[in-house]
């Protein structure tokens, strides 16, 4: 092959991939999850892994999309051991619901959430792990980046939050309880080749003293 015809063939290559993976396609509530399928009406689900040093956890999740409101949940089984080697579990189930704001350029969307919490909720250091009620609000940014009947999207996403939990300390075999307030930061991108997805993500919390949590889901679209 001629160098001239190697230069023809590399820019038919390049303005056939760069649309698919560059290109927004219509913007909907899921770009602000990153979650859920595309369309007026679509959904998903996932196998759903979450780990940090000190725990892991497994379960699964779901999205939903009705027009501009985009709904997800999951539910997982979090394990591991104390600084004691004591073992122990909790469990996190969390609903988070984003409506998209009628932006023309990013998809824009308050969230509200409410579900129980563990590692994100407890004071680790003090008593065991323990699952207890978490509520918050905040916002959601995201894009979904895909040539319409391509077959691949990418869809990045961020959300920022101010979530109140409940805490238990032990002061002097004394046990006290209190609500708190964090900030909490998820952010991960979805990659989406047919009607299965990909997404790594992580969360950090600025709860006790700060804490991040790695992840990644499975799933399909439908």
């Amino acid at each position: 092959m001629s160098k001239t015809n190697f230069k023809l063939l590399a820019g038919r290559l390049v303005w056939l991939i760069v649309p698919v993976i560059a290109a927004p396609s219509a913007l909907a509530a899921q770009a602000c999850l990153g979650f859920s399928g595309s369309g007026f009406l679509s959904g998903s689900g996932a196998v759903w892994r979450e780990s940090s040093d000190d725990v892991r956890g497994l379960g699964g999740g779901a999205g939903l999309d009705l027009g501009p409101v985009a709904a997800t949940g999951h539910y997982l089984k979090f394990s591991g051991a104390d600084e004691f080697d004591q073992e122990f579990d909790f469990e996190d189930a969390r609903a988070t619901i984003a409506l998209k704001l009628p932006i023309p350029v990013l998809a824009l969307c308050p969230v509200v959430t409410v579900g129980t919490g563990g590692v994100l909720s407890r004071n680790f250091n003090d008593l065991p792990y323990e699952s207890d009620t978490v509520y918050g609000a905040g916002a959601a940014v995201g894009q979904r980046f895909g040539a319409p009947g391509s077959g691949l999207a990418i869809i990045p996403s961020l959300i920022v939050s101010v979530e109140n939990y409940s805490v238990d300390r032990l002061y002097d075999d004394i046990v006290e309880g209190a609500r708190e307030v964090s900030a909490v930061v998820r952010g991960g991108v979805t990659v989406e080749i047919g009607s299965l997805y990909v997404r790594p993500h992580a969360v950090f919390t600025t709860a006790d003293d700060s804490y991040v949590l790695g992840g990644v889901l499975l799933g399909v679209t439908f």
